[in-house]
């Protein structure tokens, strides 16, 4: 089907549009103290200096990843993210658009109704991923 196809590439495309958003979100979860090292500010407390570190948000994460490793490196993981997105997209519109069929002779056609549930039943469905 041509709707498959054009949303297989919807998803292929959804997925290159949000790797630097799994990326950035990657690093927060997992960074050491060493990633904080630049927003470390010195007070005086009484006399004393006292370093308070804050954890950057993905605002400044993205700005550091670009800084120090460049823009290439917020596509980390895309390949095998690809090869994984191809068959699962393939799998769920199969699902939903044999759901979709199926419903369609018992409900509304092509209703709310419909296409909720197909999506549902689709989402369900083991893709072995």
């Amino acid at each position: 089907h041509e709707t498959s196809y054009t949303l297989l590439c919807g998803g292929t495309v959804g997925a290159i549009l949000t790797c630097p958003l799994e990326v950035v979100k990657t690093r927060l979860q997992s960074s050491s103290i060493t990633l904080y090292i630049s927003e470390v500010q010195l007070s005086t407390v009484n006399g004393a200096s006292v370093a308070r570190v804050a954890p950057p948000g993905p605002l400044h994460c993205l700005k550091l990843i670009i800084e120090r490793e460049g823009p290439r490196s917020l596509f980390r993981g895309l390949g095998p993210n690809l090869v994984g997105v191809a068959p699962s997209r393939a799998i769920y519109f199969a699902a939903y658009s044999t759901a979709k069929e199926k419903l369609n002779g018992v409900l509304e056609p092509d209703s709310t109704q419909v296409h909720m549930v197909s999506a549902g039943l689709a989402v369900n469905v083991p893709s072995g991923i």
